[in-house]
């Protein structure tokens, strides 16, 4: 895993990826780099740290080329605000949105030429995804498009329609997984862990449950069928809807407790507050569960009815013992969204300097 880490202590909390911490809303003068367990630069400079990144990634593999490695490469792009080094700004014909995806596909392309030149292309398993789809609300006043978008899928970043969820997983690896292979069951981020836990030996935990599964049979081509006959799927710590991919079946049905409330009327996001809540007036909740047919209809446009589908009921019903399963799996933990964990706390930022608090400054050239 490679040592620079990009942190943004902010009122809201935190926003975690493994290699990398990014969030919208911040205060710049928060956001600090760290190499290894020290702060290496503060404030932030954005310039060319998705190079500054990537050519700290490629100094990991090649530190390591010589005995097993777990490299987390978790860049700031396409992550708004987006911000592209003078190599890529205004290159694309995207906007800023563009500039930032061409760069990190240059970052990902770079990787893949150190693998390709210390020949370690057939011993690596490259898998290259994201936590979440596209932000929809993310257009600016000009109308320029800064989220991306989820092509025919409804929703976005914040709300668990096909748009927030369904995001692409590409995998490689020559030799050990066939190539052109294209795989339409559903699997989980989540899978991520125990796949790389079997491939390095190591046994899972055993004093809790591990949703993840390992994922090389199916890519091997070894089963047909993902091991996730259920995924349920959270809007903060509420759960939100189940999906049921039944076996010897072709249908994939998703029901959903609550929803988000778009706004305004027609549009595809809630645009008024930037991102869908999970509470209150902002959702709509049902009772029964709205359900969808997604082998059929994957835009979730057209409800499944009691009246068009005879075993409505009892589709419902197994969904919901599934949801009850589940929940007893679910260890209680702290609220972590209380008032006193979110807010933020400077007598407890990491500072470089001997006076902690915003006067924290390192070196803004440094380039790490």
């Amino acid at each position: 895993m490679p040592p620079d880490m990009v942190r943004c202590p902010h009122t809201v909390g935190w926003r975690r990826t493994a290699a990398l911490q990014f969030l919208h809303f911040f205060r710049p003068l928060n956001c600090f780099l760290m190499r290894g367990r020290a702060v290496s630069q503060q404030p932030l400079s954005y310039d060319n740290l998705t190079q500054r990144l990537t050519a700290d990634a490629a100094r990991f593999i090649r530190r390591n080329a010589e005995r097993p490695f777990l490299l987390v490469f978790s860049c700031i792009q396409v992550h708004t605000a987006l911000y592209a080094s003078k190599d890529f700004a205004g290159k694309s014909k995207h906007g800023a949105y563009g500039d930032a995806a061409e760069e990190m596909d240059w970052g990902v392309g770079q990787l893949l030429n150190v693998l390709e030149e210390l020949q370690l292309t057939n011993n690596t398993l490259v898998y290259f995804t994201s936590d979440q789809g596209a932000h929809v609300e993310e257009v600016t006043p000009k109308g320029e498009r800064h989220g991306g978008s989820n092509g025919i899928f409804k929703g976005g970043k914040g709300n668990n329609w096909e748009g927030g969820i369904r995001v692409p997983g590409l995998l490689r690896w020559p030799g050990v997984l066939p190539a052109g292979v294209e795989i339409a069951e559903p699997t989980s981020n989540m899978d991520v862990f125990p796949t790389v836990a079997k491939l390095a030996g190591s046994p899972l935990p055993e004093d809790r449950i591990i949703d993840g599964r390992d994922l090389m049979p199916l890519l091997r081509g070894e089963t047909q069928r993902s091991e996730h006959e259920f995924l349920f799927h959270y809007c903060n710590f509420y759960l939100n809807a189940v999906r049921w991919h039944p076996p010897n079946s072709s249908s994939v049905w998703k029901a959903f407790l609550f929803t988000p409330n778009f706004a305004p009327e027609g549009a595809n996001g809630c645009f008024p507050t930037h991102v869908c809540f999970c509470h209150g007036h902002f959702v709509t909740r049902h009772h029964p569960p709205l359900l969808f047919d997604l082998s059929r209809d994957p835009r979730e446009r057209r409800p499944v009815t009691p009246g068009a589908e005879p075993r409505f009921w009892e589709i419902l019903e197994a969904m919901q013992e599934a949801a009850e399963r589940h929940a007893r799996t679910v260890v209680p933990v702290p609220n972590q969204l209380s008032v006193g964990r979110i807010l933020w706390k400077p007598w407890l930022q990491m500072c470089c300097s001997s006076s902690p608090g915003l006067s924290c400054q390192c070196p803004r050239g440094e380039q790490d």
